[in-house]
């Protein structure tokens, strides 16, 4: 039986920019690096399995999310050492999900350091359109203000850490409730890695979205179809005629 307190190291591929913005800020805000990881990936990888609700990846969609995660080229490897539990955790919702772990690892850490500006032109919401909900939900947030502040401090660390961002996208898409990691990041169906951004942290995508598999061409052909059938001028007088 594994205790709560025994230690794994576990090492992935990190990428340059998100490594030195990673390790600045929990230089500034005086944290122990691992051990504010461990809690992250506590929450985030049954949230991963949650959130995905019983989907998976093909195999070829793990192949080209990770061709993408290797486009980013500055990749270095980074050792953290997290409780067994958490790492086994982490480990098991990538295996289920069938995703590379590092670009799961990436996605995380990438969420934790980027600008709002960056998160918002991605998902296409303003932050400051969903304050007074984002205040709501955060109880962590008010404390901050009104309790003590160490305990204010340990409340907000081991709460939910992208609060605000599933916040917003269930108000501005409440189809999706907030689902954060259904979604994917860059744009997977761009045709060179420039244009694919950061598509490597994606960490699910169906075929019909994966360009070179039949059911990415079967959808294309619907969607061709679909807007054939919307510009057609005889559209309405054809709906007629079936009456």
């Amino acid at each position: 039986m594994k205790s709560k307190t025994e230690k794994r190291k576990i090492t992935v591929q990190l990428w340059g920019p998100l490594l030195k913005k990673l390790n600045e800020l929990t230089a500034a805000a005086c944290l122990n690096r691992d051990a504010y990881l461990n809690v992250v990936f506590a929450n985030e990888a049954p949230t991963l399995l949650s959130e995905l609700q019983g989907k998976e990846n093909s195999d070829q969609a793990r192949a080209a999310i990770k061709q993408w995660f290797a486009e980013l080229k500055d990749l270095h490897p980074v050792s953290f050492t997290f409780t067994a539990e958490t790492a086994d955790a982490l480990t098991d919702a990538c295996d289920q999900v069938n995703v590379w772990r590092d670009a799961f690892v990436n996605r995380v850490i990438y969420f934790l350091v980027a600008r709002s500006s960056a998160i918002e032109t991605q998902f296409g919401f303003k932050f400051q359109d969903n304050t007074k909900a984002i205040f709501d939900d955060g109880w962590e947030i008010k404390s901050l203000l009104i309790g003590p502040r160490l305990g204010a401090i340990r409340s907000f660390i081991c709460d939910e850490p992208f609060l605000a961002i599933r916040v917003a996208l269930r108000r501005e898409f409440p189809d999706g409730d907030g689902r954060l990691h259904e979604l994917w990041l860059g744009n997977p169906m761009a045709n060179t890695p420039k244009e694919r951004g950061l598509a490597g942290f994606t960490v699910y995508l169906e075929d019909k979205y994966l360009p070179g598999t039949a059911e990415n061409q079967q959808w294309q052909n619907e969607s061709e179809e679909l807007t054939r059938l919307l510009l057609d001028d005889d559209l309405p007088a054809a709906h007629e005629a079936s009456k």
